[in-house]
């Protein structure tokens, strides 16, 4: 992943009206609010899956894939997506992990999850607050590249979409959370050279069902207008749209802290491989070694008033050595992966 592909709005700016910016987000609750009144049904049905209509398609750890089968709609060429996964972590820890409203967000959750090739971000609808700090609309770009691009076998895909997250409620008061990715079209947002242009409808419901476990269903269309590479796409849209959490490992490290900078012995301390928007705006990895007293810290921290530090305060940390950290006001997500 290069990083100057997240740097360049390939369309110039974009200049939406107040029409246009509540015609989206118009756009964005209705969609939601189908997708909630579609979720609550198959709670009262003990989150039975009707196989009659899905078939299993894949699987990868706790998420599973179906793709709605031929003869359930028959008048469509485009078959339905749903994925499934119980999630670790609370409603909150997910959300956290899924906004991301600006483009150094962007590029941080890709060099973790690898769910897309380029992007950008078009024009800001709405902004999170500090009441509502996961709440966004945001008109985005990406590319995903296909198998076989590089070589001129197929073209990559590229999407114009409305990205909408937030919380909300369901009839029963439960608090859920939501994830919609839906493509859109403007006179700016033309066909790009060496690329199909694909169109999608993807939104996740997040709900939390125990102290660290998060119930996740999403669904949605896809066309990359292209039966013969559909599938590695749909894969693509499945990161895209649930956002996974890293696993730790203990191992070897500095003997100092890098948060706290006391000394730590062997055994406690642990890597995390983090990535950061440089003050040149270069996206960097660096495997830093933290103490566990100060790792457990940070997992007690209030997650939504972290969300209101980055993304509504716009604070982050900056690597300016690598021994030493400093703020900065830029908006990214700095979530981090181990690395033994």
């Amino acid at each position: 992943m290069s990083n100057k592909r997240f740097t360049v709005n390939p369309f110039g700016e974009l200049t939406l009206t107040s029409e246009d910016r509540a015609k989206l987000v118009n756009i964005a609750n209705t969609l939601v609010h189908a997708k909630l009144e579609v979720y609550e049904e198959y709670i009262n049905i003990a989150k039975t899956i009707d196989l009659v209509r899905w078939k299993r398609f894949s699987s990868s750890g706790a998420a599973t894939t179906y793709i709605e089968r031929k003869n359930s709609n028959p008048d469509s060429n485009l078959h339905e997506l749903l994925m499934t996964a119980p999630l670790s972590g609370t409603l909150d820890e997910n959300m956290f992990g899924l906004v991301n409203p600006t483009l150094e967000a962007m590029r941080i959750k890709a060099s973790y999850l690898n769910d897309f090739s380029a992007a950008a971000v078009l024009a800001t609808v709405v902004e999170p607050t500090v009441d509502e700090p996961f709440l966004s609309t945001v008109v985005k770009w990406m590319e995903i590249d296909i198998p076989g691009a590089s070589i001129g076998v197929v073209r990559n895909r590229d999407y114009v979409y409305v990205e909408s997250t937030g919380l909300t409620s369901l009839r029963n008061g439960d608090r859920v959370g939501f994830h919609l990715m839906h493509s859109v079209n403007f006179p700016q947002t033309h066909e790009l050279p060496s690329r199909v242009r694909g169109n999608m409808s993807l939104c996740a419901i997040f709900r939390q069902e125990g102290p660290d476990r998060t119930d996740c269903r999403g669904t949605g269309i896809m066309d990359p207008k292209g039966d013969m590479i559909r599938m590695v796409a749909m894969m693509g849209m499945v990161q895209a749209t649930m956002a996974g959490k890293p696993k730790l490992r203990i191992g070897k490290s500095d003997s100092t802290c890098k948060l706290c900078l006391k000394a730590v012995c062997g055994l406690c301390k642990v890597h995390k491989k983090l990535s950061f928007i440089s003050l040149d705006l270069e996206l960097t990895q660096r495997k830093v070694a933290l103490c566990v007293k100060c790792l457990m810290k940070a997992t007690r921290l209030d997650t939504l008033e972290a969300a209101c530090h980055q993304f509504v305060y716009k604070q982050i940390v900056q690597p300016v050595a690598r021994e030493t950290f400093v703020t900065s006001e830029m908006s990214v997500s700095s979530d981090g992966t181990a690395d033994g």
